[in-house]
């Protein structure tokens, strides 16, 4: 993420991804949403690799590019999107290529397919978008639904014109809570991404959507750290909130003891929210190790610095499927921490992996937090 990203994340997500987007500490803490496109020359062979070999091929080709090149790996994300879109085309406009696509770079692969597919289609099926998804799960786990749901998040309110409040209708009427909640999240993220290109000086982003103007686009204000999510008053503001943090991130200049003081005073009763959001966006952006990311959040307040961690869990699952690098940083948590993190981390798995590797992961977390972290997972999925 999360997905996802998670902005990306996913993140993501992610889900991002936001948590996608990442950058070292070294680095200037800078987001260029148009740093890098497919046609830049130092992504053009994996563009290439796409058309002669496949999306498996170009996949590799991508990490292997972004392990070489900050800025192919900060635009990572986006980038997969495009392979996602291009592989819809080359395929005929088949959707079944989703199964090709993978989890890296905040699964924009998966949302690729997906906008492109709506985009092609004229219209928005949600009963078929949802069987399309369903089929892209197999053995491994159910990541790759879920991720595909965050997409359709992404590619309806893209083809409604950034109208989200129609979009969120969209998500609603899917069969479970659970596809509802990834979708709500691809909503926000594609969302808030746009209002904040718009928002950004000298922005001239645009989102051509064919089944709406965009009547209800978010805006973000400006010098206001909770905008838009403050807004969010309904069932839906808890997926909003997820990605406030990078907003509250960006005007401390990526800060995180500062970011942690706004949310500490978050309208609404958001703080616990809050926290998560900042734990989420830290770990999928700053690509820090495990006790830096613990350090941050242990610069809030101690009744809420679980949350924090809690919010990182959300974000290293969507990078890993398998639950082994929330694990680790679960057991380096402080203790008064770890009901919480294993808790968090075994809700968010329950989207991403089998049902006996969840078991797994609660039974590792030790005797004093296994019946804790499997009453999350069991909750999470009757939802």
């Amino acid at each position: 993420m999360r997905r996802r990203v998670l902005w990306v994340v996913l993140g993501v997500v992610l889900a991002v991804l936001l948590a996608a987007v990442a950058f070292r500490r070294s680095e200037t803490a800078r987001l260029d949403w148009d740093e890098i496109g497919p046609d830049d020359p130092r992504v053009q062979g994996v563009f290439r690799a796409l058309e002669q070999h496949g999306l498996g091929v170009a996949m590799d080709s991508l990490v292997r590019e972004a392990a070489a090149d900050s800025v192919v790996l900060r635009g990572g994300h986006q980038l997969a999107h495009a392979l996602g879109r291009r592989s819809l085309a080359l395929n005929g406009g088949d959707p079944a290529v989703i199964a090709e696509c993978r989890p890296e770079f905040g699964a924009g692969c998966f949302h690729g397919v997906v906008e492109a597919y709506l985009n092609a289609s004229g219209g928005i099926d949600m009963g078929v978008l949802e069987r399309m998804c369903a089929g892209a799960g197999g053995k491994k786990g159910p990541g790759a639904v879920y991720e595909c749901m965050h997409g359709l998040g992404h590619g309806v309110v893209g083809v409604l014109g950034l109208d989200y409040a129609r979009a969120l209708g969209y998500c609603d009427s899917l069969s479970r809570p659970r596809f509802d909640t990834s979708c709500q999240e691809g909503v926000f993220m594609e969302a808030i991404d746009a209002a904040i290109a718009d928002s950004s000086a000298g922005s001239h982003h645009a989102h051509h959507g064919h089944m709406g103007g965009g009547e209800a686009r978010i805006h973000v204000v400006a010098g206001d750290p909770y905008s838009p999510c403050s807004a969010m008053t309904d069932a839906h503001a808890n997926s909003c909130w997820i990605f406030q943090g990078f907003l509250i991130l960006r005007d401390t200049r990526f800060d995180p003891a500062a970011a942690l003081r706004l949310c500490d005073v978050a309208p609404g009763g958001r703080a616990a929210r809050c926290y998560q959001s900042i734990g989420h966006q830290v770990t999928g952006l700053l690509q820090r190790d495990d006790a830096w990311t613990l350090r941050q959040c242990g610069k809030g307040r101690p009744e809420l610095a679980a949350q924090c961690a809690a919010g990182a869990t959300l974000a290293l699952n969507a990078i890993d499927w398998s639950g082994a690098h929330s694990a680790r940083f679960c057991g380096a948590a402080p203790a008064e921490w770890k009901p919480t993190c294993y808790a968090a981390s075994a809700t968010s798995l329950t989207y991403y992996a089998p049902r006996d590797q969840v078991e797994r992961f609660c039974k590792d977390s030790g005797s004093e937090y296994a019946d804790t972290c499997r009453r999350a997972a069991a909750a999470a999925e009757r939802s």
